[in-house]
């Protein structure tokens, strides 16, 4: 007999030769218990006490491939009868142990399902109705409806001849999925599989290329040389980032089987974002070729600044860089200047040639001393050292050599236009859009027609009144490349750690919202913090990020330890998903090596919950889903650092926006570019189907 909770009970299993398997039974969760752990022991009725560590209860989703768990085969001495006792967090849990021959299981009646119809909705493909007719259904008795994606319904038993029930079952992503009856009991333990019906949603709308010729045709001297200068910059892209990206301008771009036009291959709306395979020009045109093996016009498309987030290693680190080697003492810099580019190579000498490789890297906002310019083709070259050398294109002189930071702004507009020149002018049309919240570094202002103008980038200008001006950003060490000297003094994170996830928040000297209590100070999207200490305040949730530096919890995403879970082996590489949290935490067995920020899915698009075990990984892929009836449509070429855990559901890069830290996706797991690859990279090493990957709530 045994003594049940609602979530599991304990069974013994005999095996023969006094040998017994226990097992652990869990009932079909709810939303609530899903996923709920708690340390677990186990004394077999030996007296002896087995330590099972974490023991995870599965999640709707996962419940179906873990409703049972394996805790051993023991032999018994001599006797009678034995009590086998679990303790599973606060609970005990135990079952009579009766050594023997197996016994044959009681037959247990089982409903009859009649009836189990499914149908496609003509007008909106991602949703498929779903009839069910069952006979013979006890009072009390349950038959669980698992539709995949999450989606599980209930039909109750009222002791009826028949009862019948329909559903409504929707799929963001296209694919093989399987409808499963299963009968429950009235405390929701399995009983038996009632039918199992698959089925194949096609949703994808991808555009079929025309037929005939689909390579370009021979290329001039000059287009060749384009595309040689593309194969070395891609080259020259750091490992994570492989491709360059852009996306339509407006609805309807056309692209083409050749560059110049001619032939349409497509034509595509705002949902499509485009990998960059090559470059060329055609009578003066730059014409970009994507992954789908045609090409558009560079004019029609506007290109994608990925996200430069990243995540913090755990533990140990690498010494940093030794810094770049300092010009001679004698010498004094002409000048001062800040980096535009969102990425300027150095070279040993000026000229970009194939002898002359990229020797260093500078991210936008580096602070450089100039101590000679030089022309080369035509083009100004400066030293910003000993053997360095950068364009000049990407370097904006200033004339104060004091610390100038840079300024950062937040988009107030609805939409704001994006001009490659100040003013609103027939001769200057917009360029690209931005969006309400959107962060923008602001490098130069300038009146035109008596209105404030803001450079954000290069020939990138946005009207100033649209724009709020936040805190200056303190510019990295001079020459460096590095993040500034706080951040580049830390070589060691410790969980939590925590990032800000709104455009701007307060700091206040202690937790809460008073009229005594005023901002002393703020933070901004992505700052990241050490947590030193929590505290709840008129029920809210409140950080320590430093000495009298408290910040809201609410705008924050935590990465937290998470004990691993039993059905995880302590050598395996796994991942943490918090949904809650909307963070990222990587171990090797219990040991936690990386955190990072990501963006899961969205509640009409969630990310199923469980413990997964990665089935496929690609360096990067094709990925399109929705449709333009029903919105939501997507396609997206080259997809980087993808890690399959869930059917259609994965890890990988996300370059098509920079919103981590809030639910965004269409189900899977965005990461920034740097994240993904880092998370690719280092579970390699765990072999084809690692990382495992653990979702859970909080």
């Amino acid at each position: 007999m045994t003594d049940a909770l609602p979530l599991l009970r304990l069974r013994a299993q005999p095996q023969g030769d006094r040998r017994v398997q226990l097992l652990v039974e869990w009932a079909s969760p709810t939303e609530q218990t899903g996923g709920t752990c708690a340390p677990a022991t186990l004394d077999p009725g030996t007296g002896t006490r087995i330590d099972l560590g974490v023991l995870c209860a599965p999640t709707p989703v996962t419940w179906r491939e873990h409703r049972t768990m394996d805790l051993g085969t023991y032999e018994y001495p001599e006797g009678d009868t034995f009590v086998a006792l679990l303790r599973w967090g606060e609970h005990p849990i135990r079952t009579e142990v009766r050594p023997g021959l197996p016994s044959k299981p009681e037959p247990r009646p089982l409903p009859h399902v009649s009836l189990l119809d499914t149908l496609v909705d003509e007008d909106d493909p991602t949703r498929v109705h779903v009839r069910v007719t069952v006979q013979n259904l006890a009072a009390g008795q349950r038959v669980r409806l698992d539709g995949g994606a999450g989606q599980i319904y209930l039909l109750i038993g009222e002791g009826l001849p028949e009862q019948s029930a329909e559903w409504t079952l929707t799929y963001p992503k296209g694919g093989t999925y399987t409808i499963v009856l299963d009968a429950l009991d009235a405390q929701g333990f399995f009983l038996g599989t009632l039918k199992e019906v698959p089925f194949t949603l096609e949703l994808s709308t991808e555009p079929t290329p025309e037929e005939g010729e689909t390579e370009a045709p021979a290329l001039s001297p000059r287009a060749r040389v384009a595309l040689e200068e593309t194969r070395l910059a891609r080259a020259q892209r750091p490992a994570w980032l492989p491709f360059r990206y852009a996306r339509p301008m407006w609805y309807g771009v056309r692209t083409y089987v050749a560059p110049g036009g001619g032939r349409v291959s497509r034509i595509v709306g705002l949902g499509t974002y485009f990998s960059i395979r090559a470059e060329t020009l055609v009578n003066g045109h730059v014409w970009y070729k994507t992954a789908g093996n045609d090409w558009v016009p560079a004019s029609s498309v506007v290109l994608l600044h990925p996200s430069d987030l990243r995540g913090v290693k755990l533990g140990s680190t690498a010494p940093p860089p030794p810094p770049p080697p300092p010009p001679p003492p004698s010498e004094t810099p002409k000048h001062h200047g800040i980096v535009t580019a969102y990425v300027l190579n150095v070279r040993a000498r000026p000229g970009v040639r194939p002898d002359n490789p990229p020797i260093d890297r500078l991210r936008r906002g580096t602070r450089v001393a100039i101590y000679e310019d030089t022309t080369y083709n035509g083009e100004v070259w400066y030293r910003i050292g000993t053997n360095r050398w950068v364009h000049s294109g990407w370097v904006r002189i200033v004339d104060d050599t004091s610390e100038q930071p840079l300024r950062e702004g937040i988009v107030t507009a609805y939409i704001l236009n994006v001009r490659a020149r100040p003013g609103v002018r027939p001769d200057n049309p917009p360029i690209d859009r931005l969006r309400r919240g959107a962060h923008v570094t602001i490098y130069e202002d300038t009146v035109y027609n008596g209105e404030v103008w803001y450079r954000i980038g290069i020939h990138r200008w946005v009207h100033g009144a649209w724009v709020r001006v936040i805190r200056p950003r303190t510019a990295p060490r001079e020459g460096t490349g590095e993040e500034p000297a706080e951040a580049a003094r830390e070589t060691l994170w410790q969980l939590p750690v925590g990032w800000i996830v709104a455009p701007v928040l307060n700091v206040r000297a202690r937790p809460g919202v008073y009229r005594d209590n005023p901002p002393v100070d703020q933070v901004h999207y992505k700052d990241r913090f050490h947590i030193l200490e929590e505290r709840i305040v008129q029920g809210a949730p409140w950080y320590r990020i430093g000495e009298d530096r408290w910040v809201y919890g609410g705008w924050v995403g935590v990465a937290r330890f998470k004990p691993r879970p039993a059905l995880i082996r302590p050598d395996e590489y796994w991942v943490g998903v918090s949904l809650r949290e909307q963070t990222l935490v990587a171990y090797e067995g219990d040991r936690p090596v990386y955190a990072a920020l990501v963006a899961t899915g969205l509640p009409q698009t969630p990310t199923v919950q469980g413990i997964f075990r990665t089935w496929l990984r690609l360096k990067w892929g094709k990925m399109s889903g929705g449709s333009y009836a029903t919105g939501g449509y997507y396609y997206l070429e080259d997809v980087t650092w993808t890690m399959y855990f869930y059917r259609g559901y994965s890890l990988h890069t996300a370059y098509w926006h920079d919103a981590f830290g809030r639910p965004r996706s269409h189900g899977c797991v965005n990461m920034s570019p740097y994240d993904a690859w880092w998370v690719f990279q280092w579970s390699a090493a765990g072999g084809d189907h690692s990382p495992a990957v653990y979702v859970y709530w909080a």
